[in-house]
């Protein structure tokens, strides 16, 4: 008897936590603020919904009912946080698509923070920058890091630089792009807008830190001797090249003497992003905007190379990568300009 207790109190207060979750008000936000709302059936998507809702019997089958939401909507860069596990629709991909990009996505994973350089050829600095997660006052750290990556080369005067973010499936934006102020230069660099071409975000380098609609997002000295915003630039992009990473790449289009050389970046992950909190273990990270580069291009699908480079890449071995080859093929002509 006691037992059928305990099992009856522990249904009980599943079907409760069920019900206090308010998937309800986190499906209104979806619908009144997801940058895919214009492109959406939402008589179809109401219909799903409300089913998948009625048939849960546990939190996360609730929580599931808005990734339904997000499949139908084909918005792969949303996610619905829930006891800090995120739930996601993930792009379904051929076997022949999948085996190419497994490995990068774990090369991805492991390289997480780590930046990485090499003076090539005694003339241009390569400079990996993967993903970086970063809160607080480690915002300011890592973007003063990746700055000074850059920095201490100024002493060997180089004559280009190949910023590498192939591993870069996002992070905290703030980092990259005021670590890579040195070559992005202060003033007017991109942001975000909504389904009617309108700005919502605004990027701005002011003073050498990045800026968003006025608001200083870091604190960071560069100790760069003389100036490189007006040097050459080689962008690797490539497959698993999101979110974040991706933005950072719109960052560096429209620069002069820039060339962006790969593959294209992950569809639907060129997005801007917005967090909206429910309760104290549930949140939302939805697709708000789409991404515009410094001069009003706006990229609501891919970024997309001047130079594709369709290969196995070597991220041990530079000699060899076909990318960063054709990168320093490019220098000898930018040289010239």
């Amino acid at each position: 008897m006691k037992m059928l207790l305990i099992i009856a109190c522990l249904i009980l207060f599943q079907v409760n936590s069920v019900a206090q979750l308010p998937v309800n008000k986190v499906y209104q936000q979806i619908k009144e603020k997801s940058i895919h709302r214009g492109e959406t059936n939402w008589h179809q998507v109401d219909s799903a919904f409300a089913a998948r809702l009625a048939a849960a019997k546990s939190a996360k089958d609730t929580i599931n009912s808005l990734v339904r939401v997000f499949e139908m909507m084909n918005d792969y860069h949303s996610q619905v946080i829930y006891n800090h596990n995120a739930y996601a629709n993930f792009p379904d991909f051929p076997d022949s698509i999948f085996q190419k990009l497994r490995p990068l996505v774990v090369k991805a994973q492991q390289e997480s923070g780590r930046i990485r350089t090499q003076f090539l050829n005694q003339q241009v600095l390569y400079v990996q920058v993967p993903g970086i997660q970063a809160q607080g006052e480690q915002v300011n750290r890592m973007a003063q890091a990746l700055s000074d990556s850059i920095c201490r080369y100024s002493q060997l005067q180089p004559k280009g630089f190949i910023i590498d973010l192939r591993l870069n499936m996002g992070g905290q934006l703030s980092v990259m792009l005021s670590g890579l102020q040195p070559l992005l230069g202060n003033g007017y660099i991109g942001g975000g807008v909504d389904l009617t071409q309108k700005e919502t975000k605004r990027f701005e380098m002011v003073a050498g830190n990045l800026e968003i609609n006025k608001k200083a997002m870091t604190s960071i000295w560069h100790q760069c001797q003389g100036s490189f915003e007006q040097m050459p630039v080689a962008v690797l992009i490539g497959p698993v090249t999101a979110s974040s990473g991706s933005i950072t790449a719109i960052a560096f289009k429209q620069r002069p003497n820039t060339i962006f050389i790969g593959e294209p970046t992950a569809d639907g992950y060129s997005t801007g992003n917005d967090y909206f909190y429910f309760t104290e273990n549930l949140l939302l990270n939805l697709s708000t905007e789409y991404s515009q580069d410094r001069k009003g291009i706006v990229y609501t699908h891919s970024v997309h190379p001047d130079l594709l480079i369709d290969g196995d890449v070597d991220f041990d071995n530079q000699d060899k990568d076909p990318g960063i080859k054709a990168a320093l093929n490019w220098f000898r002509t930018a040289y010239d300009r």
